[in-house]
C-alpha cells in the first residue's frame, strides 16, 4: 500500500483557525500580538521562512516584525537588540532566527533572549526545563511541529516505540528526542558521522531526519511500515529538498511528510501558538496586577 502523507499543510489550516480565533478574543480585550525576530544576515532559507512566518502571522492576527541586523553585526550588538525587548510591553514573543553567522556563537547569545518571550526554546533556562522533564515554558516550534505531525501517524501514541533521529543539533534533534523520551519512546540519537546508519533505522518504527544532507536517507534504509518525519531544508539548484530521497522512502514507509508541504507549514503555526499563549498570559497578568488607589 502506498504511504499515508502526513499533511502539513492540512494540519496547519486547522492550527490557524483555532489561533484565529484566540487572537481575536485578544484583540478584542486590547492586546495585540506581537513577535519580533532579530534576523542576522541574508541566509537564503531563513529569509523563505522568514517571509512565511510574516504571511502566517497576517492570517492569524499576530503581527511579525522583523529586526534584520548585518552579517557584520557583533555579538555584543545582537545581546543588546534581544535584551531591550525584556521591557516592552508590546512586543509578547521573541526570537533570534538561527543559523547564525560564523563569527556569532549561540551558547553566548540565547541567554539574552528574555526567558518569558522565548517562544522559540532557545533560552537555555528553557532548554534545561525541556531536557529534563520538568516542563518548558515554550517547546521550540519545528520539535513541537514534528510531535504534532506524529500524533497524526499511525505510530501514536509513542510509548514503547523504537525511534531513531538523525540530526543531533540543539534547535531539532535534541529537543525532539527529549519529547519522544518523555512520550515513553525508546530513542536512538544518530547524526551523519555515525557508523552504519542502515543498521539502526532498520529497526526503527519511528524515523526523524534533521541533519541538514539532502537525500541522506533512502528507501532502502528504512522499515517497512515506518513513519518518516523529515525536517530537512536545502535549496538544491533553486528547489527545496528534505534529507529523505520521497520517492524511495514513500514506497516502504507507512507514513511520510513530503518536502516542502510537511513540517514547514506547522513549524510557523506552532511558533504563533507559543506568541498567542505568551500573550495570554500578558492578558491574565495585566487583570491580575493590583489596582492602583
Amino acid at each position: 500500500m502506498p504511504a499515508l502523507i502526513l499533511d502539513g499543510r492540512s494540519l496547519a489550516a486547522e492550527l490557524r483557525t483555532e489561533l484565529l480565533a484566540r487572537t481575536s478574543a485578544l484583540r478584542d480585550s486590547g492586546i495585540h500580538p506581537r513577535l519580533v525576530v532579530v534576523f542576522v544576515g541574508e541566509n537564503e532559507s531563513s529569509n523563505s521562512y522568514v517571509r512565511n512566518l510574516a504571511r502566517t502571522g497576517e492570517r492569524v492576527g499576530v503581527d511579525v516584525s522583523v529586526d534584520r541586523v548585518p552579517e557584520t553585526a557583533r555579538l555584543e550588538e545582537i545581546r543588546f537588540r534581544l535584551e531591550r525587548l525584556h521591557a516592552d510591553p508590546a512586543t509578547h514573543g521573541v526570537m533570534l532566527q538561527q543559523p547564525l553567522p560564523a563569527h556569532l556563537p549561540i551558547r553566548e547569545i540565547a541567554d539574552a533572549i528574555p526567558a518569558h518571550k522565548d517562544v522559540d526554546g532557545t533560552h537555555p533556562t528553557n532548554q534545561g526545563h525541556l531536557a529534563f522533564g520538568s516542563g518548558t515554558e515554550y517547546v521550540p516550534a519545528t520539535p513541537a511541529a514534528v510531535m504534532l505531525l506524529l500524533e497524526r501517524s499511525p505510530h501514536w501514541p509513542l510509548r514503547g516505540r523504537r525511534a531513531a533521529i538523525v540530526g543531533r543539533s540543539i534547535v531539532v534533534g535534541a529537543p525532539v528526542a527529549w519529547l519522544m523520551i518523555a512520550q515513553d519512546a525508546t530513542v536512538t540519537i544518530l547524526h551523519r558521522e555515525s557508523r552504519g546508519l542502515q543498521q539502526y533505522l532498520k529497526t526503527a518504527e519511528v524515523v526523524v531526519v534533521a541533519a541538514g544532507s539532502p537525500g541522506l536517507v533512502r528507501g532502502e534504509d528504512l522499515m517497512p511500515g515506518a513513519t518518516v518525519i523529515d525536517v530537512g531544508t536545502t535549496m538544491v539548484n533553486g528547489a527545496l529538498k528534505g534529507d529523505v530521497d520521497f520517492e524511495s522512502a514513500a514506497r516502504v514507509a507507512g507514513a511520510i511528510t513530503p518536502v516542502p508541504g510537511g513540517v514547514g507549514p506547522v513549524t510557523n503555526v506552532a511558533l504563533l501558538r507559543n506568541v498567542v499563549k505568551a500573550a495570554e498570559r500578558s492578558q491574565v497578568a495585566r487583570y491580575a496586577a493590583p489596582k492602583a488607589t
